[in-house]
Parts: C-alpha cells; sequence; structure tokens
C-alpha cells in the first residue's frame, strides 16, 4: 500500500508563505539558543511554478488516494503538555494566538520528515483533550520547543537547515490538518457520535455536486479528508531518542483551504476570500449587514496571508465588500437574475445549497450563519461558495427532526443575504429545485436502498471505522452503529426533499 516518496521536479511548489502570530503566547519571553536539532538532507522540492493540475495529480494519487495512511509524530513530551496549555491559556477560543511547535520527526508511511511544526488548530470549538492539529512542513521560523519545565524558546536552525525546510512539502501540501470534531473531546463521545465518518462522507457528497454543474477547472471546490491511525510518541527530552511513552487515535487528514486550494482548482495564483467562521455571515439585523470584518473574516487578499491587526490591510480586504465595485455594491444594484448572476456564480451557490439541505449541513453559512468561504474568483469576477467544517452532518439538522425544508430557512430562522434572494426568486427557486433534483438523483439514484450515498457510508465503516478498531484501544473506537444512523438520517432526508410542495409560481423540479 505504502509507495517510495518519490517528489518529481515538475510537481512540488513552494507557493505558501506563512508567518507567526506575534501576539502568540508562544512569543511570549522567547529565549533565543543555538540550533539544537540534526541536520536533514535537503529534501527536493522542485521549481515554485509547477502548475495546479500537477500539484492536484500529485496530492490525488499520494495523499487523497483512498488509502488508509500511517503517521508518527515524535516531540517532547513538554511540548505536547504546552500544547494544551496554550489552548486553556487562550480560554478555549478560536487559536489566532496560538502558536506553532516544534515536531522531532514526522513519518507519514515511509515517508520521515525532521523539525516539523505542529499547532492546535484555528477554530471555535476549543479546549478538547483530543486537540486538533495544523501540521506545517515549511516552517523555519517562529517554531517553538521545551523540554521539562523550562519556558518556551524558539528554535534557530542553522542556515543550512533552515534553507532544506523551506520550501519542502508533503507530496504537494506545505500544511495539512489533522481533523477530530470539537464534540469528540473524551472516549464517550468519540464512540457516541461517530463525528470521522460524518465529515468523511460530507466531504465526498460535497464533491458530488461538480457532477451537477461544473464551477472549477479541476477537482471539486471542498477539501479532502483522508482516514489515518495517528502515533504521538512522546520524550521526555531531546537527548532522549527511545520516547516509550505513546498513544495511539484516529484522525481524518484534511486538506487547508490555502493558496494551494485555489491554485489547484482555479488556476488562481493569487486568491482572495473571507471565512465565515463568526456566526453572523450573511445576516441582516441592527447594527450588522453580515459584510463586516467581524462576520467575514479576510484570510487572503490578492494571495497574501492577511494581517488582522493590520488596520490597512482589513481596509483593502473590506473594501472588496463594501467598497464601490464591491459585493455588497454590486447585489444592491442587481434588479434582476441575469444581474444577479454577473455578481454570483449561481452553479456554485446551487451546488453549495444543495449539498448543506441533503446532507443536513446545518453548521453553515446556509443554516446558523457559521462556517464555510466566500471566494472571489478574479476571472469571472463573480464570487463563489466553498463549504468547510462538515463534521456535523448526516446526523440532524440543528435544533430539531430532519424534516427541513430545502429552502433550509427553517434552521437560519433569520433573514439570509443571498439564499433569500435565491428563494424568492420564482426563476432562480425553480432553477434550483431542478437542481436539487439532478443532486438528490446523483446521491441516492433510482433505489435508496442501495444508493451511492448509502454504499460510501458502508465503504467508510468497513474499509476504515472496523480497520482502525482493530488496531485502537477501546477507549479509542469508533461506534460501527453509528453508520446505521447515517444512513437512517439520509432516507429521511431524500423523502422530505422529494416530497416537498412547489412554491406557486415554480416549474416542476423533475
Amino acid at each position: 500500500m505504502d509507495k517510495k516518496w518519490i517528489l518529481p521536479a515538475c510537481c512540488i511548489a513552494a507557493f505558501l508563505g506563512l508567518s507567526l502570530d506575534t501576539n502568540s503566547s508562544f512569543a511570549q519571553k522567547p529565549q533565543k539558543r543555538g540550533a539544537r536539532f540534526a541536520l536533514q538532507p535537503a529534501v527536493e522540492t522542485g521549481p515554485p511554478e509547477s502548475s495546479g493540475g500537477d500539484l492536484w495529480a500529485l496530492t490525488e494519487s499520494e495523499l487523497f488516494n483512498g488509502a488508509l495512511h500511517r503517521i508518527s509524530i515524535r516531540m517532547n513530551q513538554a511540548v505536547w503538555e504546552r500544547l494544551h496549555e496554550d489552548d486553556k491559556r487562550n480560554e478555549c477560543r478560536e487559536a489566532a494566538h496560538a502558536g506553532w511547535a516544534h515536531v522531532r520527526d514526522f513519518t507519514f508511511n515511509d515517508v520521515t520528515m525532521k523539525n516539523v511544526a505542529i499547532k492546535v488548530r484555528d477554530n471555535n470549538s476549543r479546549c478538547v483533550p483530543r486537540l486538533q492539529f495544523s501540521v506545517s512542513f515549511d516552517r523555519a521560523k517562529g517554531v517553538y520547543t521545551r523540554q521539562g519545565t523550562e519556558d518556551w524558546y524558539e528554535v534557530n536552525y542553522d542556515e543550512q537547515t533552515g534553507a532544506a525546510i523551506k520550501g519542502r512539502s508533503l507530496h504537494g501540501l506545505q500544511e495539512l490538518g489533522l481533523r477530530r470534531s470539537y464534540n469528540d473531546s473524551s472516549s464517550e463521545y468519540d464512540s457516541g457520535n461517530g463525528m470521522l465518518a460524518r465529515e468523511f462522507v460530507a466531504t465526498w457528497a460535497s464533491a458530488r455536486t461538480e457532477d451537477i454543474a461544473r464551477t472549477t477547472l479541476r477537482g471539486p471546490p471542498t477539501y479532502r479528508t483522508a482516514y489515518a491511525l495517528v502515533e504521538f510518541q512522546f520524550c521526555a527530552n531531546d537527548a532522549d531518542n527511545t520516547c516509550n511513552n505513546r498513544i495511539v487515535r484516529t484522525y481524518l487528514i484534511a486538506e487547508p483551504l490555502d493558496r494551494g486550494f485555489f491554485k489547484m482548482r482555479y488556476d488562481d495564483e493569487k486568491p482572495t476570500f473571507f471565512s465565515m467562521i463568526r456566526g453572523c455571515a450573511l445576516k441582516p439585523e441592527k447594527g450588522n449587514d453580515g459584510f463586516t470584518y467581524r462576520c467575514l473574516e479576510p484570510k487572503y487578499m490578492d494571495g497574501i496571508k492577511t494581517d488582522e491587526a493590520n488596520a490597512e490591510d482589513l481596509l483593502k480586504a473590506m473594501a472588496r465588500i463594501n467598497g464601490t465595485e464591491g459585493l455588497k455594491t454590486r447585489l444592491d444594484a442587481a434588479a434582476s437574475p441575469s444581474e444577479l448572476d454577473k455578481v454570483l456564480d449561481l452553479d456554485s451557490i446551487m451546488n453549495y445549497a444543495a449539498f448543506a439541505t441533503t446532507a443536513g449541513h446545518w453548521n453553515s453559512a446556509y443554516g446558523n450563519f457559521n462556517n464555510d468561504v466566500l471566494y472571489f474568483h478574479p476571472p469571472s469576477g463573480k464570487w463563489k461558495l466553498i463549504a468547510s467544517d462538515m463534521d456535523d452532518t448526516f446526523d440532524y439538522d440543528g435544533a430539531g427532526g430532519t424534516a427541513r425544508s430545502y429552502s433550509y430557512a427553517e434552521v437560519a430562522n433569520a433573514p439570509r443575504i443571498l439564499f433569500d434572494e435565491l428563494f424568492d426568486t420564482p426563476e432562480l427557486d425553480a432553477k434550483f429545485r431542478k437542481h436539487l433534483g439532478k443532486y438528490l438523483t446523483a446521491l441516492y439514484g433510482s433505489n435508496d436502498s442501495n444508493s451511492p450515498l448509502r454504499n460510501k457510508i458502508l465503504d467508510a465503516r468497513d474499509r476504515y471505522i472496523i480497520k482502525t478498531n482493530d488496531e485502537l484501544p477501546s477507549t479509542e473506537q469508533q461506534n460501527i452503529e453509528r453508520a446505521k444512523e447515517m444512513i437512517d438520517y439520509a432516507k429521511q432526508r431524500v423523502r422530505v426533499l422529494r416530497n416537498q410542495p412547489r412554491p406557486a409560481g415554480s416549474e416542476d423540479p423533475n
């Protein structure tokens, strides 16, 4: 199953530039020291101008290829403890101030790298024993470590070691996520909720929307996931090479929504996109039109990561929303579906809405005004929607039941920018219903008892959950009965969506 790590020069790009948050608690009273970590062989990274197509092919063949991957992470015990301490120190909130910690060795299948960086993943649901992580392979600055009870200090790599790290990738990714749901905070919840399978199936279902309407140059506009058994090995100090304190857990490898993501899908070298993780995006309410910085957090502007402490950066970013040629201004001026289509990629939004309502992606910009990404596509001049954080799916639609309408207005329970205009316009509403009908056919076919979606859920159970359970301690095993509950949810959902009455003036979607 494992392959040798062959990184052809045409396929690896050093395209992602990241910076350390200087407000990080990791950066409090840092101590500069000499390089303490062994020099590693230089890794061939290839030319920086590798195409999006080459990167897509490489990541598909080596990372998101259906295999159950195996990861080993070796770090000092004190580093592991500080990751949890730092999380709590930041009041269990978003990890904007969580810094990068030093990993001595990171092994992916048969590929081993030294001097990798790890931090608690940047999301709103925090302070759980099974932390989610971001892993960076090309970060040579702003990485901290410690041993015993000593304070943090920044790792100071020598010039040759730093050069070997910079631009390094794992099969085309400079960074990846190790995903657990925030609900997976104990073995009780791990076994009870089966969140990994829900997210794994949801990313697959989201990708199927591209079968209905193509919105990218290649690959679906959704982050890819893969199952991995992850062993953490903890060392007493830098000189300890035995590191016998070990734990094994299951994670999903998740593709980050970063510059590489947009390069692969759209050949966009300088993406501009906004994260909607504050629970108020696209929601008009008193004193807030859903288009503020707090609600639409700019992540990248013209290919450069936005510095939230830089007022000039934020003003420039928000001009894309509220400026004379910004999204809001153009939306306000659009008086017909054809004019709206010049502002929004309606196929992208309908793909997103069809997925969200079918999979029960209630924790979303479509449901509770939280999560997902708003992306500006320069060649077309249109805005697109991309789903993210899809762990709360195929289970329930927020507070109550599964009998939600295709418009999903009951979940939001408030006016919604973009979506209400879509469903309140008979022409667009009818177009969406046809779109949704095609998507349901793609997921369920003509036989619900043997549908592609059902088979994917069972595949996740048999190929990954059962297989990993055989190698996990009892406290880390997933409950395979949750697969049946996902199937039951899917059956209920398709019946609801196929049997909803048509609004007056709408055409038959079939």
